[in-house]
């Protein structure tokens, strides 16, 4: 029960799949009904609606139907974000929840994130604990950096080292404080010293005018948290409100903009950037026949020059889903390895089980080769080891389950630290093209239909093609589209 990067005001709900993904689309319009149904006859209709064992009603993982021979008793994971309506709201569900016989698990405050990850594990039969959820993120980073050497001199400390978080005054506060603690100090990447800002406790200060939305989309620095006293050596990130997004930036000293930020579109260019990496080092070994399917999923918001960069310097494939998380994980979901970050820095990367125990047999394969092969071929079966199983830290580093900000931050660091890269080097991956974009009041939107991942306007004639004749005239690299 959150309200993400809304105002404190605001309440909102969030709905997890019993696999710990999103609520599948097909049921939205369920939902809906039974959110919006005035009174108890109406809301018995859109139940019946729901009992309907028609396959069209049901969701990726058919879910048995509620009027099936001895179904499985209903379980609810209830959680829920620092708002103060929040102990009221949740009393609520958990009573509506009972009041059908499912029986609940109120886990109090957590981040949306976390609340997946523990419908996901248990889905699975693991352990699902709040505990197990930083057990696991803390010993992916820490086997992601292991053997890595620390900054080489003292100037780097600022730069590759210390990171400032602005905390959005949200629950990722005390999360991130646990996470930290989870990790341990490092004498690599030490986040267990994160400069934590932004922690709330004031009424009223729930992402106003901070968080990752605000920063993303306003293009500031927090407006408190004092960040713009941070030169631009200090390495920044914001999460949301409820902790499923993150964006790096480098404050300025001089005025409440930023050197520079860096966004989801990064942030997915840097984790595919370490994948290819590890994936070349294991290639002399031939650890995967056939090689593994790598893909970026991004939406029409993303910078022209991410795509390019993607696609053309990695060689990656870059696939375009509809805005939304819901839609860019399914197609993530369609390779070996899939990484999504929307732009507003929500997204993850989802490694295939089929792919983890891939890479379970490589590793157990190659380190009996390197322990007793020709020179060379153990000189290669080492590296590729170490590469293998550093690509297997990063999927236990990051959430599978959705995107989360905690385990974003984890992965981030580990990577720029494998690499050698403060924010200076990240940034210089490639230059964003210019960009902007406008929110138009119209009197009726559903008068805008699109097709090709919103990308092409259908509806009304003519207006696709009035945006095609004003983009030819800026050149082949510009682009525009409009969605509803």
């Amino acid at each position: 029960i959150p309200g993400s990067h809304n105002p404190e005001r605001d309440n909102g709900v969030k709905l997890v799949d019993c696999d710990g993904g999103m609520l599948p689309v097909a049921w939205e319009r369920h939902a809906e009904a039974l959110a919006n149904a005035p009174g108890w006859e109406t809301m018995r209709a859109a139940i019946a609606t729901m009992r309907t064992p028609a396959e069209a009603h049901l969701p990726k993982h058919a879910h048995p139907p509620a009027h099936a021979a001895n179904p499985p008793p209903p379980h609810v994971f209830l959680a829920r974000d620092t708002r103060p309506t929040g102990p009221a709201l949740a009393a609520a569900a958990k009573a509506g929840a009972e009041a059908i016989g499912a029986s609940v698990t109120d886990l109090g405050l957590m981040t949306t994130p976390q609340l997946h990850y523990v419908v996901y594990a248990s889905h699975r039969g693991w352990p699902s604990a709040e505990a197990d959820y930083f057990a696991r993120l803390a010993r992916g980073f820490r086997r992601m950096v292991a053997g890595i050497p620390g900054p080489s001199s003292a100037n780097d400390d600022d730069e590759r080292r210390s990171i400032v978080v602005d905390c959005a005054n949200g629950v990722g506060a005390a999360k991130l404080a646990a996470l930290a603690d989870a990790v341990g100090p490092s004498s690599r990447r030490d986040v267990s010293s994160m400069d934590l800002r932004n922690v709330g406790g004031e009424p009223g200060s729930l992402n106003e005018r901070v968080g990752a939305d605000f920063v993303q989309k306003e293009r500031r620095a927090p407006a408190h948290g004092g960040f713009e006293a941070l030169g631009p050596s200090r390495r920044c990130v914001s999460v949301d409100g409820d902790a499923d997004r993150l964006v790096y930036f480098r404050a300025k000293s001089d005025d409440d903009g930023f050197a520079e930020l860096l966004d989801g579109d990064k942030i997915a260019a840097l984790v595919a950037t370490r994948v290819t990496d590890l994936l070349e080092r294991c290639a002399p070994s031939n650890a995967f026949d056939p090689p593994l399917r790598v893909g970026v999923v991004q939406t029409a918001y993303a910078n022209g020059a991410s795509t390019a960069y993607v696609r053309d310097v990695l060689g990656v494939d870059v696939a375009c889903a509809n805005t939304g998380v819901k839609f860019l994980h399914p197609v993530a979901e369609t390779f070996d390895v899939g990484v999504y970050f929307e732009a507003n820095g929500h997204g993850t990367a989802v490694f295939s089980d089929a792919t983890i125990e891939r890479l379970d047999a490589a590793i157990e394969r190659l380190d009996a080769g390197a322990d007793g092969g020709l020179v060379g071929s153990a000189e290669h079966s080492t590296d590729a080891v170490a590469a293998l199983r550093e690509l297997k830290a990063m999927t236990e580093a990051i959430n599978p389950a959705v995107g989360d900000a905690l385990s974003g931050i984890l992965v981030v660091e580990a990577v720029l630290l494998a690499k050698g890269w403060g924010l200076t080097e990240w940034g210089n991956m490639y230059a964003d093209l210019p960009s902007r974009q406008v929110k138009v009041t119209v009197r009726d939107r559903s008068v805008i239909s699109v097709t090709d991942s919103e990308r092409v306007a259908v509806t009304p004639d003519g207006m696709q093609a009035a945006v095609d004749e004003a983009v030819g005239r800026h050149g082949a690299p510009a682009r525009a589209f409009a969605r509803p």
